[in-house]
This record gives structure tokens, C-alpha cells and sequence, in this order.
């Protein structure tokens, strides 16, 4: 899609907000004149064609009129309203010659759109009910007694005031009634689209799962197998080699293991999950030892009250992981792009929070070790800070003064027996 195409399509969207309200306020402004002009209309004739008082004429259209409003808002006090002066109108008409009885032509013009609001706006039963008690108001007003020259004239008006609402209000639920299927089937239209869409995702991670077994897990075995049969192939080697290769194939084993929990993972729909410990806090000292083999300089300071089977800080398992991931991809960094430099571990709670540091001093072997890394920088920072957002911590690198880097992480916790959150 082409710039202008989606300056376009943007713009479209911007703009249907504003043509549905201008539709609504053409449809309130178009609504409004017809209960004045219908109010005005039913006043005069019932003044001037059935001749009521003044006030009590504008009264009674006012409050059949004022019915057609409510019903829009509360459909129910509407249309039972309606049938109060719908009664009361032809028992206190005294009508001038052929004028239509027992309902005029505005009040049955009115009551028709009552039952049509009401079709359009609940459910049919309240419209059929309205269509049933007015009906019978116009019989029962009718047989109550007319004067002796219209009676005919009288029962052909109820009839078509019978047969006319009757229809439009047919006509009313039955549009109600469409306009439910039509959201009913947008909604499963909706579903089905992001159903479709989990599925695309599911199967997105299968496919980055595979990829990952056979690019990663694949070297992964190779480098295991080749650190394992090392003192086998090379006889020899003297004991540090042996020990150095057999911490190869722990830590590769180690990576495989994990490798194949995130494999799970992605591969799972989130219905079937890891069971398998995972690394915490107390899994960080087995994470030193790693990189000190790796030939990184690391000293260690570990507050007691967090680490350790007699800690009084309960640091949860999100948040020993997190720790963990992070001051893995620091000494991860250290060994990539500052090898031979001092690292310093510093682990402690400080007011709920979980305090973790790792310093590095400048690399100690030259700078030609330490960029051979840098031409593909990597995620690792943003992986940091990323983890620590998720679990409402925070992340801050920054080079220090004597030429190295500092990642200090700040995690909450809670403390055991108070009760506290984080």
C-alpha cells in the first residue's frame, strides 16, 4: 500500500466519527419537527374539529406527544403513557360533523410512531401489547356509545387504525429483528477473524520454534558432544583442559535444557504449561562459577537475607527469574565486549525492593577481544529493561567512571509476615 493510500485510508477512518454524528443529529433535528408539527397540528383540531377547551386540548397533545419522546429513552413508560390520552381524548370530544372518531388522524399518526419506536427499540412484546391495549381502547370507546349518524364511520376508523399500526409495527420488529442478525453476524465474523488470527499466531511460534531447534539446539548437541568425548579423543590433555571441557558441556547442557522449556513453550497454545523448576536467585552463585570459567574475574556480595534457605526476604519466583535472566545477559556482555575485565556482583533488599547490580572494570586483554561482538549489536539491553518492566522494575546501564559498565536492576519483593505488596 502506496503512502497516499494510507494517508486516504487514514483520513476515511478519521472522518466516520463525524458522518455518524452529523446522521444522528439530522435524525434528532428531523424527529423533533415532527412532534412540534404534530403537536401544533393535534392542538387546532382538537380545539376547532372536536371541540375541546384550549388547555385541556394542548394538554392532551403535549402528553401523547411528550409519550413519542419518552418512548425513544425508556420504551416501556412511553408506550404505556401514549394510551392515556389515546382513552381520554374521544370520551371528552364533542366532533363537528364527519370528523373522524374515536381517533383523530394526529393521534393515530401518533400512536403509530409510539409502536414503531418501541418495535425498533425493545423486544416485540412491548409493541404488540401497546398494538393490543390501543385497539381495544378504540373498540371499547367505541361501543361505549357514538353519536347515531357515524357509527359506521366510526368502526371503519377503527379498523384502519387496527390495520395500518398493525403493519408498520410488523414492519418495525421485523427491521429490529434484522438489525440483531446483522450485529449477530458481525460479531461472529469478528471472532472467526481473530480466532483465524490465533491460529496464524500459533502457528508463527511453530514455525520459530522449529527454526530455533535446528539453528540453536542443533549447535548446542554439537558443541555437548564435542566437550563431553574431548578427553576421549585427546588423551592428552591434562586435568584443567578435562575440567574446563567438562564445564563446557554442563553449561551447554544447561542452555539445552532451557532451550527446550522455551521450545515447549512456543509450541504450547498457553493451555499446557512448563512444570519444570526454573533458575532463581539461588541459582545465581552456579552462574558466577560459570563465567569465572569462562575466564571473567568475578567477586561476589550476596546479602545473606536474600539469598539462601534461611532468608528472611520471599522473593518470588518472577522475580528470581527475572534477576536471574538479567544478571545472566550482564555477564554474558562482559564476556563478549570486555574480556579479561574485573566484574563485581553485588545482590541486596533495600526497602521491598530487590537490588542487583553488576559492575565490570575496562577490558584487561585490549580492545581488538572486546569489539569482535559489536558488529551485530544485539537485544540484550532491551531484553533487560523489557523483563524488568513486566514485573514493575526498572533497568539502568551506563558506562562508569574508570572506563567499564555498570547494569543496576531494581526489583520489587515482598516481605515475609508483613503482609505487604509491593
Amino acid at each position: 500500500m502506496t503512502a497516499a493510500k494510507r494517508l486516504d485510508l487514514a483520513t476515511q477512518m478519521a472522518a466516520l466519527p463525524r458522518l455518524r454524528l452529523k446522521k444522528i443529529s439530522w435524525a434528532w433535528l428531523g424527529f423533533i419537527t415532527a412532534c412540534v408539527a404534530l403537536m401544533a397540528v393535534g392542538a387546532s383540531l382538537n380545539v376547532n374539529l372536536y371541540r375541546m377547551m384550549l388547555p385541556f386540548a394542548l394538554g392532551m397533545t403535549i402528553l401523547h406527544t411528550g409519550s413519542l419522546a419518552l418512548t425513544v429513552v425508556r420504551p416501556v413508560p412511553g408506550a404505556l403513557l401514549s394510551l392515556v390520552p389515546l382513552g381520554i381524548m374521544p370520551l371528552v370530544s364533542s366532533p363537528v360533523g364527519s370528523a373522524p372518531m374515536p381517533f383523530s388522524i394526529v393521534a393515530m399518526v401518533t400512536q403509530i410512531l409510539v409502536m414503531c419506536v418501541a418495535g425498533l427499540r425493545t423486544h416485540w412484546t412491548l409493541p404488540a401489547v401497546t398494538w393490543l391495549l390501543s385497539t381495544f381502547i378504540g373498540v371499547a370507546v367505541n361501543y361505549r356509545g357514538q353519536p347515531a349518524q357515524v357509527p359506521l364511520a366510526a368502526e371503519m376508523n377503527v379498523v384502519v387504525y387496527a390495520s395500518v399500526s398493525g403493519g408498520l409495527m410488523v414492519a418495525a420488529v421485523i427491521t429490529q429483528q434484522w438489525q440483531n442478525i446483522r450485529q449477530q453476524l458481525l460479531a461472529e465474523r469478528t471472532l472467526s477473524a481473530e480466532e483465524q488470527s490465533m491460529r496464524r499466531l500459533a502457528e508463527e511460534r511453530a514455525r520459530i520454534a522449529r527454526e530455533l531447534h535446528d539453528v540453536v539446539a542443533h549447535g548446542m548437541s554439537i558443541v555437548v558432544v564435542q566437550a563431553t568425548t574431548a578427553q576421549y579423543r585427546h588423551p592428552d590433555l591434562d586435568g584443567s583442559l578435562k575440567q574446563e571441557f567438562d564445564d563446557i558441556a554442563a553449561n551447554s547442557r544447561r542452555a539445552m535444557t532451557e532451550m527446550r522449556s522455551m521450545l515447549g513453550a512456543l509450541r504450547s497454545d498457553g493451555a499446557v504449561r512448563d512444570l519444570s523448576p526454573k533458575p532463581g536467585l539461588t541459582d545465581i552463585p552456579q552462574l558466577i562459577a560459570a563465567a569465572r570459567t569462562a575466564g571473567v574475574d568475578v567477586s561476589i556480595d550476596l546479602d545473606s537475607d536474600s539469598i539462601g534457605a534461611d532468608a528472611a526476604v520471599d522473593v518470588s519466583e518472577v522475580i528470581g527469574l527475572t534477576a536471574y535472566r538479567i544478571a545472566q545477559e550482564a555477564l554474558s556482555n562482559v564476556v563478549r565486549h570486555a574480556p579479561g575485565a574485573q566484574v563485581t556482583v553485588s545482590l541486596r533488599a533495600i526497602a521491598r525492593t530487590l537490588q542487583l547490580e553488576i559492575s565490570n572494570g575496562p577490558s584487561g586483554i585490549g580492545a581488538v577481544l572486546a569489539q569482535l561482538d559489536r558488529t551485530h549489536p544485539g537485544q540484550g539491553l532491551i531484553g533487560m529493561r523489557e523483563r524488568a518492566s513486566i514485573v514493575g522494575g526498572s533497568v539502568l546501564c551506563m558506562p562508569s567512571n574508570n572506563g567499564g559498565y555498570t547494569v543496576t536492576a531494581t526489583l520489587p519483593l515482598v516481605t515475609v509476615g508483613t503482609g505487604g505488596t509491593p
